[in-house]
């Protein structure tokens, strides 16, 4: 046979030999391995990767909003002469206590009680007059015409008496509510004319904790809701929401809510201050901030393993923040957050899971 003919046929025979020696394996192996059983591993991923995870379990947490702002007076008012005069004295200084009524300024009198008792005698004068011609109209020896010029003279002087009376009454500058002076502009010997400011008066209790919020707070916010103020000194005082404006602020999109809180120990107005109203509680766990991470799509999140080892990402949302940590929601009831080596594994891996060296929110 020509050798040609035979190397073929030595090529068939060993082809011929493979097919059967895979074919036999099929039938006396068993049937081959399925493509993968849901919740398994595959039969052969290589080594897994080493993970620590810690059980973080959740809590009630108040959901917050948090805003700066600033403590403002409840009243305020810059005191001005109602009448002209020279400054007479001044009974206050800046920083005191005043009470309602209180005497602040008085400016002097000049030669306002002299017209007053001049004014006083016209209008014994004319009330002796009006008595006359109303006597005389009834007898019908005075016509009706000079008892209404009677009558009105007697009314122009009562007029000019009040007005007399009143100009000396404002002399006089008292405090329209109780407060503090916060400035005294005159001193004595000044000259003060009408509507010059002479002291400004400021009612610091309770303050008026004013912030502006953003507009998707806007539905979370009610007037009367309770409220904390942070003081700049570090003082926490209690209050409750007074106002929530209508509308937002059409250069910023935030709307103003103001608190009251009482100032018993005269804490000044226009200072800083962090006001914090609690809108509802929320299951939440307490993680490190060095654990949050993004998934493909930006989401923020943490990763987890779940019941089979497998990694997980889950979306969370934070809810306030505090000297330990960060408080999320977004997590199971009990979740197993990996603390270390989540930036080596994605999700869906399988994970050798060990216990966490430290806390979670470490």
């Amino acid at each position: 046979m020509p050798s040609v003919t035979r190397n073929y046929l030595i090529a068939g025979a060993l082809a011929l030999g493979v097919a059967l020696w895979m074919l036999t394996g099929l039938w006396w192996g068993g049937a081959a391995p399925e493509a993968g059983v849901a919740g398994a591993p595959p039969a052969d991923e290589g080594p897994l990767l080493t993970v620590e995870v810690s059980v973080v379990r959740g809590q009630p947490i108040e959901r917050r909003i948090v805003a700066q702002g600033q403590v403002r007076p409840e009243r305020s008012a810059t005191l001005r002469a109602q009448t002209a005069g020279q400054v007479e004295s001044v009974a206050v200084d800046a920083g005191q206590a005043v009470q309602p009524g209180d005497v602040l300024v008085q400016l002097a009198l000049d030669d306002r009680p002299a017209r007053l008792r001049e004014a006083r005698a016209v209008l014994q004068q004319r009330k002796r007059e009006y008595e006359a011609a109303r006597h005389l109209g009834a007898t019908g020896l005075q016509s009706k015409v000079r008892q209404d010029e009677a009558a009105a003279a007697l009314e122009s002087a009562r007029a000019n008496v009040e007005r007399i009376q009143l100009d000396i009454e404002h002399t006089r500058i008292r405090a329209p509510f109780a407060g503090i002076v916060d400035q005294r502009l005159v001193d004595v010997g000044d000259y003060a004319a009408r509507e010059s400011p002479v002291v400004t008066l400021v009612d610091n209790d309770p303050l008026t904790a004013v912030a502006f919020l953003s507009q998707r707070h806007f539905d979370a916010v009610r007037v009367g809701a309770p409220a904390r103020v942070t003081l700049v000194s570090g003082e926490v005082r209690t209050g409750r929401v007074n106002a929530v404006a209508p509308r937002a602020d059409e250069a910023s999109r935030t709307f103003r809510v103001e608190v009251d809180v009482p100032n018993p120990g005269g804490v000044p107005a226009n200072t800083s201050a962090e006001i914090d109203i609690p809108i509802e509680t929320v299951i939440a766990h307490r993680i490190s901030p060095a654990l949050l991470t993004l998934d493909g799509d930006g989401a923020l999140g943490v990763k987890t393993v779940d019941t089979h080892d497998r990694v997980a990402f889950a979306p969370v949302e934070i809810v306030r923040s505090d000297a330990r940590g960060l408080w999320v929601t977004g997590l199971s009831e009990s979740a197993r957050v990996i603390t270390a080596g989540g930036g080596f594994v994605t999700p869906g891996e399988a994970v050798d899971v060990v216990p966490s060296t430290g806390p979670a929110a470490s």
